[in-house]
């Protein structure tokens, strides 16, 4: 029996993304939130299973479905990215055309991490809350909101970098305060750092700022996706100083996830920090004509300093 082809490019899109839709209908999401191994026991107990997508998360997958079915919004947004690409990184044509939103965790899960990570301000009147590269800052408000529902009395300031100008318009719309330089902060209580180290020119310079920016009894909380693949958007090499995994990239995407992550918590160890809770996520992406949401896995970790 003969499989029908649509011709038209259009007609030969919609049937395939209608395909490629129906097997995200059969994805084992629990996936998303499980290790296949077990951590060596300092690292182990300090995991926090998730185990599943909660109900905000379905929520957020729901609404990636209906936006993708928008055909002519996204093949505007194709026709434009083929023009802007010449004058705009990829970020900023995100950031200029209100597309390709993210999301880790919802409010409930960030703030159960938090809870295990010992984040607690209860003895605090405000809270100086740093998210550096904040993208278009929904994330941002997903964690800010986690912390409102554990302590709805306490102030938050809200403070974020990111080096996109579009981005940067709309975290100003949101009155986040923008920041030049992380060292212009001091004694932040909640620094939060999510899928920029793979992104940035010299990840461990990076991470010597955020202690350096960091509270004495504050909390850090960090996403990597894993396999560890770097790539740098604004240089012609796209490639960083320094990787942040050495493994990286003569052994790119040869290690499993679990000895990435110790890799990873054996270089946090060493700069100074320590691991306080951690959990395994998906980083979600609302779709295109081709589906309608792509996912990456993150590792999610919280932080102290020792």
């Amino acid at each position: 029996m003969t499989c029908y082809r649509p011709r038209g490019t259009l007609a030969r899109a919609i049937f395939q993304k209608y395909h490629n839709d129906r097997s995200l209908e059969e994805l084992d999401t629990r996936l998303w939130y499980t290790t296949n191994h077990e951590l060596p026991p300092k690292f182990q107990n300090k995991f926090v299973p998730l185990l599943q997508p909660d109900e905000s998360t379905m929520r957020w997958l729901e609404r990636a479905k209906v936006l993708s079915t928008n055909i002519w919004l996204h093949i505007w947004h194709a026709v434009a990215r083929v023009i802007l690409q010449f004058f705009m990184t990829q970020t900023d044509i995100n950031g200029y055309l209100n597309r390709g939103s993210m999301f880790i965790l919802s409010e409930q899960q960030f703030a159960r991490l938090l809870c295990a990570g010992g984040f607690d301000v209860e003895t605090q009147d405000i809270i100086h809350c740093l998210d550096i590269g904040a993208g278009d800052g929904e994330i941002t408000v997903r964690l800010v909101k986690s912390i409102q529902n554990l302590h709805p009395h306490c102030k938050i300031h809200t403070l974020a970098t990111e080096t996109s100008w579009t981005m940067r318009e709309r975290l100003k719309n949101r009155n986040f305060d923008i920041l030049e330089r992380i060292s212009e902060v001091q004694n932040a209580q909640l620094i939060s750092c999510l899928n920029v180290l793979d992104r940035c020119i010299d990840p461990i310079d990076l991470l010597e700022e955020i202690y350096k920016a960091l509270a004495p009894n504050g909390r850090v909380i960090l996403a990597l996706v894993l396999p560890y693949v770097h790539y740098v958007e604004s240089n012609s090499s796209h490639l960083p100083l320094r990787p942040l995994l050495k493994h990286w990239p003569e052994r790119s995407q040869q290690l499993s996830f679990e000895a990435e992550a110790i890799a990873f918590f054996e270089l946090l160890e060493n700069m100074g920090f320590r691991i306080e809770a951690w959990t395994k996520a998906p980083y979600l992406c609302e779709g295109d004509l081709r589906q309608s949401f792509y996912w990456l896995v993150d590792i999610v970790v919280v932080l102290s300093k020792k």
